[in-house]
Parts: structure tokens; sequence; C-alpha cells
């Protein structure tokens, strides 16, 4: 008997049509499960700094919380903080971080214990002026996604990260091998206060005179408001927004949007970036932008005597 063409092309749109529906169900398996085999590494990680953002978010209660850049996990020592002033702290600061991601960790820390002092080292292009794309900062939320106030953050940045983040595997596919290392063989275990300071002295020969001067610099809008949503989440709350000391110095003025806002909101701003006990002396300094253990420990004691006069 003779088959038509239309019942052939029928049948072979049938098939095509299922081996279609096949591979995007293979498709959505192989997410879920790699999705979760990650999310278990994550929050089984033995060390590294994905162990670390895993104690922050889930588990985190002080009384002194450091938040900021990779300057504050390296020039703040919480341990000199907690023998000062008789109140525990930790040290949350991310490498290559700003305002968006610890605006978004503050909300999770918040859920579990209010912290009594906050202390914010602010730096122009993490915190309020444009640099690097902003979905870079979103990373570290990332599989935190469900958590209260969380999903909003993403809205704020790219309104279709939303559809981007049904993925499982979206959520971890920039940290893969990080969390793989993290949790199989890390190089370094979590600190204990978070702290993790530089060894060594400076090498004048790979300082770049330029960094840090911030010359024809925009300020970020979306970076701008959550400083002031930073603030309003820590209503009744001892702020302080703290520039740690810079081996370049730099320019004030650079400063003057936040400034605006501490003046407006009646919040303490504490800059050391031009404080000549620091600027170009290379014994506090590993490089340009990062004190040495040595130059954290000095500095966080002058930030100490500052603060002793205010709590």
């Amino acid at each position: 008997m003779q088959v038509s063409l239309f019942t052939l092309i029928s049948n072979f749109m049938k098939r095509f049509v299922i081996k279609i529906a096949f591979f995007f169900a293979l498709v959505i398996v192989a997410d879920v499960l790699f999705g979760f085999a990650l999310g278990y590494f994550a929050q089984h990680a033995k060390g590294g700094f994905t162990q670390r953002d895993a104690y922050i978010c889930d588990s985190l209660e002080t009384d002194c919380l450091l938040m900021g850049s990779s300057r504050c996990v390296r020039h703040y020592n919480p341990q000199i903080i907690t023998d000062s002033l008789g109140i525990s702290c930790y040290n949350s600061g991310q490498m290559g971080n700003g305002i968006i991601l610890n605006y978004g960790r503050l909300r999770m820390i918040d859920e579990r214990k209010r912290p009594k002092v906050v202390i914010y080292d602010i730096y122009p292009d993490v915190d309020f002026f444009i640099g690097d794309d902003n979905h870079r900062y979103l990373t570290w939320l990332k599989q935190h996604y469900e958590r209260d106030g969380i999903a909003g953050i993403f809205e704020s940045v790219d309104p279709t990260e939303k559809y981007k983040m049904v993925s499982q595997l979206y959520r971890y596919n920039s940290r893969i091998i990080e969390l793989m290392a993290d949790y199989l063989h890390p190089i370094s275990d979590a600190k204990v206060d978070g702290f993790v300071p530089l060894k060594g002295e400076l090498n004048r020969t790979k300082i770049k005179m330029d960094v840090g001067k911030g010359e024809a610099s925009v300020v970020d809008k979306v970076k701008l408001d959550y400083i002031n949503k930073l603030i309003d989440e820590l209503d009744g709350v001892k702020l302080y927004f703290v520039v740690s000391p810079i081996w370049y110095g730099m320019d004030t003025l650079q400063f003057q949007p936040v400034k605006e806002i501490c003046r407006e909101r009646g919040i303490p701003f504490v800059d050391f970036s031009n404080d000549p006990k620091y600027v170009h002396h290379d014994e506090y300094f590993k490089n340009g932008n990062h004190m040495n253990a040595r130059g954290a420990d000095e500095f966080t004691k002058d930030l100490v005597t500052v603060l002793k006069n205010q709590i």
C-alpha cells in the first residue's frame, strides 16, 4: 500500500518533535542534577571563600560586622576590635565586591541577629562609581536567590536575571572550579574571624602611580541607591563608613557623593586615605591598594581609638 507524502511528513515531524522534547528534557534534568551537586558542594565546602560565604549567609551572628571589598578583608583585624571594645567582631569583606553584594549579605545576616555596630570600608570603584559590569557583583548571591529580599537585587541590576535564575546550573557557572576545589581540596581554611591579611612587604617597582585617583568617574545610581538601602536596613545600628589607608593617597573629592549622604543622614565618615602616618610608608603595605598584616594591625588600632570616642 502506498503511503501518502503527507503521512510521511507527518510521521517525520512527530519523530522530530519527540527528539527535540527528549533533548530538552535531558537538558533540564542535567541542569537540575548539576545544580544540586554544586549546591551541595557550596553548602559543605571544607574551606576557602566558599565555606566563608556559607558561614556568613547561613550562620554568622556578631556584635560588630565589618563589610566592604578586599580592602576590608585585608585591612581590619577583628581580634583587635574585640579585645579593645569587648564585643564580638567578624570580617565579612569580599574580594572584588562592594555595596551590591554586601547589602544582600546584610539582609541574610539580619534575619538571625542584628549587629550592634557595622563598619563599612568604602571604596569608589566597587561602592558608588560606574566600573565593572554590575552583574559581576551578583555572583556570590546567586545561590541565595530564594532568600528574602535577594531576588529584588537581581531585578534592580537586570530584569532579565529572573529568567536566567530558572537554571540551577547558572547559579554556579562562574564558580564551578572554585566550588569543587573548596569542597575537595581547599587551599586555605576559612578564618575564624574572616580576616585574611597579606604577608610580605611592598615592591615599589610594581606600583602603578595612576591607580586610585578616580579621574573622570561617574556615579552609579544603582550602587548609590544600595548605600541608602544599607543605611535604612541598619536603622538604629551604629554605622560607620571608613576609608582605610592607601599607599598612594586619594583625591578626597571623589568621596563627595557618599559624604553628602552621610551628612544628610547623620552617619560618621572616617577618612584615613591621606593619613601621613601611612601614605608612602612602604612598611605598612603589600601593594598600592592593600596593607600587609603589620599595616592592618596598626590601622585597626588607630580606628579603635576613633571608635572608642563614639561608642
